[in-house]
């Protein structure tokens, strides 16, 4: 039965695909795991800049402190709003 032509050739068009499929899959695979990386290179920079944010909030005064908490407070709502606004 394998010895048919046509069913060889219909055999090497179903491993073609076969192939394929897995070639496209790992791409995909590729791309997903680069983002991945520079995901957590870039968690890694936010954790090093916020430990440096936070020896210098320990440096100010109380009443400064109390000001940039403000501030801070007050921008995450307003970016809280803006999200829920757009959803």
């Amino acid at each position: 039965m394998k010895d048919r032509p046509i069913i060889k050739l219909i055999i090497a068009q179903v491993q073609f695909t076969c192939l394929l499929i897995e070639y496209i899959y790992l791409r995909i695979r590729y791309v997903e795991l680069h983002i991945r990386l520079y995901l957590l290179k870039a968690a890694g920079a936010l954790l090093i800049e916020a430990v440096k944010l936070e020896g210098f909030i320990k440096s100010l005064s109380k009443e400064d402190r109390v000001i940039f908490a403000a501030c801070i407070s007050i921008s995450i709502f307003t970016l809280a709003r803006f999200m829920f606004i757009r959803i």
